[in-house]
């Protein structure tokens, strides 16, 4: 049986659309807006309208964003979890909680600030814990799959500091992500996975309070990722999600047919699941194709590779 070329790690597949669009605006180098740096009033204010259109983009499927104070531009996701994690550490805070099984960064830059990790069993019950800062994503890193919004409110509900993870954000059917709970106290963004941009490094945090290092990046921003976060946000995401949705399942349908496997879909294009309980019933010779895919109680793949063979 040869060997699945799925990922283990999930690496962005750059789709061929927002390709077309970087290359739309890098055509005619925007240097005009670079030389603004030199002339009144600068490009320090550059990235707040991107950040309002950001906002509007998201109306519907993110209700509450609007509502944070504070909102910085920062190098995807990451940046803006570890300079909130160094925010919680500077104050304090020696632990902090994420589900069992979601994304390892939030236990390894943890780490790196002193703070214990407690992770948590999707079917614990929230108000049984001390309260304090929950680092979840949604869709899940884990599995791909969306968190429903009674377990995310049941954990603003039982007092802990909700920081809400969107990076696989607009890569699923329609779904909606309430962050208006008081207790949700910082939302980061990324068009990393979604969009495939993982090094053009482009990420948004909206926070409740101020996070002081993230204030020098006013200056000390990537003004060419924002012109192309602009222009992507010009793209009609939901048609994307949708056709890569339907590449998501021919790869799996020739990939279970394949490999003897049951390997479901997950809500995120760029993944496949499966839990313990799905596999107990593959051949000894499937589920061992499988081991290397191994995450909590279940495996999860990153498909990227056959998006790349079949879209280009």
């Amino acid at each position: 049986m040869t060997e699945l070329r799925a990922f283990t790690t999930v690496y962005s597949y750059y789709l061929p659309e927002v390709r077309a669009a970087i290359s739309d605006l890098v055509a005619a180098y925007p240097h005009d807006v670079f030389l603004r740096s030199v002339t009144p009033a600068g490009l320090d204010t550059f990235h707040e309208p991107i950040l309002e259109q950001l906002v509007a983009a998201h109306a519907r499927d993110v209700p509450g964003l609007g509502a944070f104070p504070y909102r910085y531009p920062t190098a995807g996701s990451e940046e803006g979890i570890r300079e909130f994690m160094t925010r919680l550490a500077t104050a304090g805070e020696r632990r902090l909680y994420m589900w069992a099984g979601d994304y390892e960064g939030y236990r390894e830059v943890a780490r790196t600030r002193g703070m214990e990790t407690v992770e948590v069993e999707r079917d614990a019950d929230p108000s049984t814990l001390a309260a304090g800062p929950w680092f979840l994503s949604n869709p899940s890193a884990r599995d791909g799959n969306i968190v429903p919004a009674a377990e995310v409110q049941a954990l603003a509900e039982a007092g802990h500091q909700v920081f809400y993870d969107l990076s696989y954000l607009g890569s699923t059917d329609p779904a909606v992500y309430d962050v208006s709970h008081p207790n949700v106290t910082a939302v980061a963004l990324s068009f990393s996975k979604t969009f495939g941009l993982f090094y053009y490094r482009i990420g948004f945090l909206f926070t409740r309070e101020p996070v002081p290092a993230l204030y020098a990046n006013k200056w000390f921003k990537n003004v060419l990722s924002l012109l192309i976060a602009e222009r992507v946000m010009r793209l009609d995401a939901g048609a994307l999600a949708l056709k890569y949705k339907g590449l998501q399942k021919a790869v799996l349908d020739d990939l279970n047919r394949e490999h003897g496997l049951s390997l479901q879909a997950s809500d995120a294009f760029l993944l496949a699941h499966l839990t313990d309980a799905g596999a107990s019933s593959l051949a000894p010779e499937s589920r061992a194709v499988l081991d290397r895919y191994r995450r909590h109680h279940g495996y999860r793949l990153c498909l990227t590779p056959y998006f790349v063979e079949r879209a280009g």
